[in-house]
């Protein structure tokens, strides 16, 4: 299969909501590289068509990530505008596969930034905002089985995210130990805290920068960054109603057919 066939294979996958063998399954030779290359190029045509980039991701950041979908180390993925979900909105089913939610921290700069070289002091000193979040990811893949360079070329399987509406930036000495609980139809269903991205948000935002250098790309001021799941995953079923909370913020989203 070619780079343009793995392209659209993914594209029909997502439009008719059925699920691809991971492309490893028949391709070992299927590298990070080539994964990267697949995801650039959904980016670009993605953009051509008059989306708009708001933002990066951070996927496999936390441990129990990693053991979620059995792949051990952080990758990256891109946001598009038409991903964002107003918090307390709604997530719909009826353009997705297999839907799955995780409580996640974001950060936004209020200038650019890039480089090999960047440290977590040059990331604080730009920070804007840092938002409760949630992720929804949904994979193109059947049953979540992938490997790395798969997951890489499905965008690490963005879906769409949530931001809460309270700054968390006056509490950023506390942030890595915050509080994060999961709720899923008034159950608690996970308890976390932001040190589970890679110990502390900020070094997710160090990882991208650094990953970005290498093709000589960087953050712009205003996008979104969302630094990691902070617990596993739940599928999203309709009716469902989940709740991200810490102690100075807390928004919901309920699901639809």
């Amino acid at each position: 299969m070619t780079s343009r066939e793995k392209v659209e294979a993914l594209l029909k996958a997502r439009s008719s909501r059925t699920s691809l063998t991971a492309f490893t399954d028949s391709e070992p030779g299927f590298s990070i590289e080539d994964g990267y290359a697949i995801q650039n190029a959904i980016l670009n045509q993605a953009i051509q068509q008059g989306e708009k980039l708001s933002g990066f991701k951070m996927g496999l950041t936390s441990k129990a990530k990693q053991k979620d979908v059995s792949v051990f180390e952080p990758i990256r993925g891109f946001l598009l505008q038409s991903m964002e979900i107003v918090p307390n909105g709604v997530v719909e089913l009826s353009t997705r596969i297999r839907p799955r939610a995780e409580p996640e921290i974001a950060i936004v700069l209020k200038e650019d930034l890039k480089g090999k070289n960047v440290m977590a002091r040059d990331i604080v000193a730009r920070i804007y905002g840092i938002y409760l979040a949630c992720e929804i990811i949904d994979s193109r893949y059947k049953d979540y089985k992938f490997k790395l360079p798969d997951v890489i070329a499905d965008n690490t399987s963005a879906s769409g995210y949530l931001l809460g509406n309270v700054n968390l930036l006056p509490y950023l000495e506390h942030l890595r130990l915050m509080g994060i609980t999961f709720r899923r139809n008034g159950e608690i269903v996970e308890t976390g805290a932001p040190a589970g991205a890679l110990g502390d948000p900020i070094m997710s935002l160090v990882e991208l920068v650094r990953s970005l250098s290498k093709t000589d790309e960087g953050l712009l001021a205003g996008q979104v960054v969302l630094t990691g799941g902070l617990t596993n995953s739940h599928f999203i079923l309709p009716r469902d109603v989940f709740e991200v909370e810490c102690a100075y913020d807390r928004f919901s989203f309920s699901v639809k057919e």
